[in-house]
């Protein structure tokens, strides 16, 4: 499933551009489901987070079994000021993360599969002498 994935994060990257954060997750009382969590600038927007909801479920449903489907619980879409990404990408993209407990949500299994602290800096002009 991870490949898949893996796979399908490099279409979000190579139509929509970099992610903040992507991951899947057997979290809280759905221990045999997935929860797919993404955050990205170009997502950030509520408007936006419609449209990249229905482009990720979209994707999902053409690269992945109806099987595989049926094993994904949750969807979410995220800004990336979101508390719960701000924790998230205190993990390395590659981690695995096993039993921790993470803003109030228990992750029982997941991994990281793209992790972009976004950096904010001051674009200071250089005067002309």
């Amino acid at each position: 499933m991870v490949e898949k994935f893996e796979k399908i994060l490099e279409k979000i990257k190579s139509e929509k551009g970099p992610l903040t954060f992507f991951g899947i997750f057997k979290m809280d009382e759905l221990t045999d489901k997935w929860s797919v969590l993404l955050s990205a600038t170009w997502a950030s927007e509520h408007s936006k987070r419609i449209e990249a909801f229905e482009y990720l479920l979209d994707l999902l449903r053409k690269n992945l079994t109806s099987e595989e489907a049926r094993s994904i619980a949750r969807i979410g879409v995220f800004s990336n000021d979101e508390h719960l990404i701000d924790l998230l990408l205190n993990f390395q993209k590659g981690s695995r993360i096993r039993e921790q407990s993470i803003n109030g949500n228990i992750i029982h299994d997941g991994y990281v599969l793209e992790a972009n602290r976004i950096v904010e800096s001051e674009i200071v002009p250089i005067p002309d002498y």
